[in-house]
């Protein structure tokens, strides 16, 4: 009987790893930078907040940046002068377009301005980030005509 359940687990295991769709993946990790800037031509957020720009980054993440925030309200009482946002942000390539939910805060100083961070999970893709799936953190900075973002994570292509 011992035999069995030690043979059981281990075959659980295999078999679970064979299905496992992430092990099939090419995952890469990610670093990038981010200049964008608002932009309201074109705009369609119902919080009149759009950012477009540019992205530099390893394994092929480079060209064009394009967000549109969705959802905005205000941080907790304990970060007074932040605030709590959400939005899509396309990213454009030559290898094609990455879309992800971006979700993030806002106002993160004493004054209420000049940080931000956010978390970036991989929604949809076309070309080579057809498929894909991933997860990304930005730190950014207001800087004097726009923002300024430090990208890492994960990208996964099938």
């Amino acid at each position: 009987m011992k035999k069995l359940f030690r043979f059981v687990p281990l075959s659980l295991l295999l078999a679970a790893s064979l299905a496992s769709p992430a092990l099939a993946d090419e995952c890469k990790k990610i670093q990038a930078t981010i200049l964008d800037a608002q932009v309201t031509e074109g705009c369609t957020s119902p919080n009149r907040f759009c950012a477009a720009g540019t992205v530099k980054g390893n394994h092929g993440l480079n060209g064009t940046t394009y967000f549109v925030m969705d959802g905005a309200v205000r941080g907790p009482a304990t970060a007074p002068g932040s605030t709590a946002t959400s939005g899509i942000l396309i990213y454009t390539t030559d290898r094609g377009t990455l879309t992800v939910r971006e979700s993030g805060l806002s106002g993160l100083n004493e004054s209420g301005s000049g940080y931000f961070t956010a978390f970036q999970q991989v929604v949809s893709g076309t070309g080579d980030y057809e498929g894909a799936t991933g997860h990304l953190w930005v730190l950014g900075t207001v800087i004097e005509n726009g923002f300024d973002s430090e990208v890492r994570g994960v990208i996964c292509e099938p």
